[in-house]
């Protein structure tokens, strides 16, 4: 057997019921049973079930050893016999061992015919009092086996799933975590085991979801943990480590781990799936960001802790039930391999507010963070703005009163005359009336993805719901021929009316203070190119320029009705309005060619937006 590590878990006061008795019974204490008897005993370790091809593991009992313990019992603990095998004992190579035995106090019932139960390894044995026919277990990280006698012989059960690891670094210790609650350890553990009967979790003792454990971190010893019972763990599990009573590495796996008894599962060296733990986020250092509105999307420029309220973007709605946050994707908004966690470093949820954290190493980029349920289903999501650079608002020739911003939404730079296009200026992607991003290319002209860190875009052909496009907000509905909305719900005011004393929409995609721009409100969305001041294209560079004073759009890509990135030239901003008649048409200021217009586009299509200040 490789080495096992102890494990250190909490014990009650009193054990509440093991093997039906506790500390405080009042039951008198049983007279010693009557001519206690002699048997010739045999003892059969389990035979474990592999796969053909596959050898059982050698972290499983498969041979009994000399010195190995085990307890043999009838109704009372105090009659208990501990059994110490011997060489000689030992035979069919090792996996039977046969023995006289003294002492032995059989329990009779009419309900079976077994008489004495055993458990081992004695060393993990905890019956108290009344035993019966249960076997009950403490807190031993070991492998735990129970056997009833039929005619003097006990087949051994195996009670116990594993889960092991490698490691390699400086660590004292590791906390490997259930996540959903899921029990993986107790104070004491009782199971049931007859001829009649086979109940593997008779009694559990104060479940627990974590267990903390010594570490060997040689990245080559394994580091067992025998889970009582087995365990299904539905959402995944997490091991931590542990260095000076901190927390500074985890690796965190959400996929369902079935580990029924018999099961092991050895993870292999973890070593290179580590990520520095983040620590737990203080509220009390939360700079509020939703001072002029909650929003969909929240800009931040700066290291520190920031929060706001988790409702459903422009509303008052809350988003329900929140059991985890995460962060969904990170991009830098070119072809740079983007580290995990560069822009937002951690996410919080806390009686009903959002937290989330950029390191002082922040990254600038676009992040999409998350609220999720008890199951792992998206509430709400929301995007981060981190821009590299301040962005500003003007006029820009447009029309009175109407301030744009001086770049896309999501855009970390402005668009910058003379020079060819940065990636960094596209901005994001929107289908028409959706709230959350997509991504756009990795440079001008190409029709490449920029990279990203987190979960990867999907495209699913067909509408959705709005409901459904919140819950799945990395997943782009395709529509084949754009001849149907991405939408199945027909709603003009998704991103608002084209009155500025309405209130902002629910799903407007712009940060507080601003909001999807209004095709009544600026003459870049109203009229030709070419009728507007300082009008002029760069195709060579992949921008455009107009109004007076100037303000620069840079050409990226779209992303078609169908998912796929379009880069030819074509520029699609999108404004508010939908046109009634033709309810998979809205409105969008359209660079085609060497004309900029007033134009129309399919509402699956992604495409830029330009935020308009309140």
């Amino acid at each position: 057997m490789k080495h096992i590590c102890n494990i250190s878990l909490l014990m009650a006061a009193s054990l509440l019921l093991a093997c039906n008795g506790s500390k405080d019974d009042p039951t008198p204490e049983p007279s010693p049973a009557p001519n206690p008897e002699t048997r010739t005993l045999t003892f059969v370790l389990p035979d474990y079930p592999v796969d053909e091809g596959e050898e059982v593991s050698d972290l499983l009992k498969t041979r009994w050893v000399a010195g190995d313990q085990v307890v043999v019992h009838g109704e009372y603990a105090k009659d208990q016999v501990t059994v110490t095998l011997k060489a000689e004992d030992i035979k069919d190579n090792g996996r039977t061992a046969t023995l006289e035995v003294s002492g032995l106090c059989p329990y009779k019932r009419d309900d079976c015919a077994s008489t004495l139960y055993a458990e081992w390894p004695a060393s993990a044995v905890n019956n108290l009092k009344h035993c019966f026919f249960y076997s009950c277990f403490g807190a031993d990280n070991v492998q735990m086996l129970a056997a009833c006698d039929e005619n003097n012989q006990f087949k051994f059960h195996n009670l116990s799933s594993i889960i092991s690891f490698q490691v390699d670094g400086d660590y004292d210790s590791y906390t490997l975590g259930a996540r959903k609650d899921v029990p993986i350890g107790y104070e004491f553990y009782q199971v049931k085991i007859t001829d009649k009967e086979k109940n593997y979790r008779q009694y559990l003792g104060n479940t627990t979801t974590t267990v903390t454990l010594p570490v060997v971190a040689d990245g080559e010893t394994d580091n067992i943990y025998y889970i009582p019972g087995g365990a299904n763990l539905i959402a995944g599990y997490s091991i931590r480590l542990i260095k000076d009573e901190k927390v500074v590495m985890a690796y965190t796996n959400p996929d369902p781990l079935d580990l029924s008894i018999g099961s092991v599962a050895d993870l292999g060296d973890i070593t290179d799936l580590l990520e520095e733990f983040d620590d737990p986020i203080d509220p009390d250092l939360a700079k509020p960001l939703d001072g002029m509105g909650t929003a969909n999307c929240y800009v931040v420029s700066e290291a520190g802790t920031y929060k706001f309220a988790a409702v459903k973007g422009n509303s008052e709605e809350p988003v329900g039930a929140v059991a985890e946050t995460k962060v969904l994707w990170e991009t830098w908004c070119n072809d740079e391999e983007v580290k995990h966690k560069s822009v937002v470093k951690t996410t919080m949820y806390d009686e009903g507010i959002m937290y989330f954290q950029l390191a002082e190493d922040f990254h600038p980029g676009n992040a999409l963070i998350a609220a999720l349920d008890k199951d792992e289903n998206i509430l709400w999501s929301w995007h981060i703005w981190v821009p590299e650079t301040e962005f500003s608002v003007n006029s820009f020739g447009y029309a009175s009163g109407c301030e744009i911003m001086s770049r896309n939404l999501g855009a970390l730079v402005d668009t910058q005359p003379g020079a060819v296009a940065d990636s960094r200026s596209f901005g994001l992607l929107y289908q028409w009336g959706r709230k959350d991003p997509f991504l756009n290319v990795k440079e001008a002209g190409s029709t490449e993805s920029a990279t990203f860190s987190g979960t990867d875009m999907k495209v699913k052909e067909g509408q959705m719901t709005q409901n459904e496009a919140a819950a799945q907000p990395t997943t782009f509905a395709a529509i084949a021929d754009g001849a149907t909305d991405w939408c199945s719900e027909v709603n003009l005011l998704y991103w608002g009316d084209q009155e500025k004393s309405a209130p902002k929409a629910k799903y407007d995609p712009c940060p507080p203070g601003y909001r999807a721009a209004g095709r009544k409100r600026a003459k870049i969305f109203t009229d030709a190119g070419s009728s507007i001041t300082g009008w002029t294209v760069n195709a060579d560079y992949w921008y455009f320029q107009v109004g007076n004073p100037v303000s620069t759009l840079p050409i990226p890509a779209y992303l078609n009705y169908d998912g796929r990135y379009v880069n030819n030239g074509t520029a699609i901003v999108w404004n508010t309005h939908m046109d009634a008649d033709t309810p998979n048409i809205s409105y969008c200021q359209l660079l085609e060619g060497t004309d900029s217009k007033k134009g129309q586009k399919q509402r699956p299509i992604g495409a830029s937006v330009r935020c308009e200040t309140e």
